[in-house]
């Protein structure tokens, strides 16, 4: 029997289409080399979303990202918060990691670089606590123990499973928000 899985896709706005469409040819010559099935439905989110459908995020489309197996997401445009933020929030997206490897060829140039970045992504600046007026604009940002240690948990895992180290990045000598997470991550490390 064929595994099948649903892939729920919104295509973005600008360069979104262009880009989940290449992805999915892609994502789709994958599945037949590797032996299963993938079907793709759209999920409209962003820009034109909200100019064909009166929001940015549908409820039709929250209904067929939460109902499928995974979901592949485009660049939205102006209306991203409206979209980035709720899903993360509502599917608790808190891990965000962002691999950066150097080329084999331009390792050569220098040092090469073997890094990933894991940034916690449904509190901080992310929570969505914000307000702008003529002259002025402010978010609140949001650090919990909870949080920190659980992206925390996701690092240092990561770390133990390549080379052991992991540096932890902030502010916590001018910002005593920072002294929160920087505290919490140096206790899930210490085990």
């Amino acid at each position: 029997m064929v595994a099948r899985f649903e892939i729920a896709v919104i295509p973005g706005d600008g360069i979104g289409p262009a880009v989940t469409e290449s992805a999915t040819k892609v994502l789709g010559l994958l599945a037949e080399i590797f032996g299963f099935c993938m079907q793709f439905v759209t999920a409209q989110a962003g820009d034109r979303a909200e100019k064909e459908l009166g929001k940015p995020l549908p409820e039709s489309s929250y209904e067929k990202i939460v109902s499928s197996h995974a979901c592949l997401k485009g660049p939205v445009g102006e209306t991203a918060r409206h979209v980035v933020i709720p899903l993360r929030q509502k599917l608790d997206l808190y891990a965000n990691l962002r691999p950066s490897r150097s080329l084999p060829r331009l390792s050569k140039a220098g040092k090469s670089v073997d890094l990933v970045i894991v940034r916690e992504n449904t509190e901080d600046l992310y929570k969505g606590i914000e307000d702008r007026a003529e002259d002025y604009a402010f978010t609140v940002r949001v650090v919990t123990r909870r949080s920190s240690e659980r992206i925390a948990k996701v690092a240092c895992d990561l770390a133990e499973s390549r080379r052991k180290k992991l540096t932890i990045v902030h502010k916590a000598n001018v910002m005593r928000s920072c002294e929160l997470f920087r505290d919490s991550v140096r206790a899930v490390a210490r085990g």
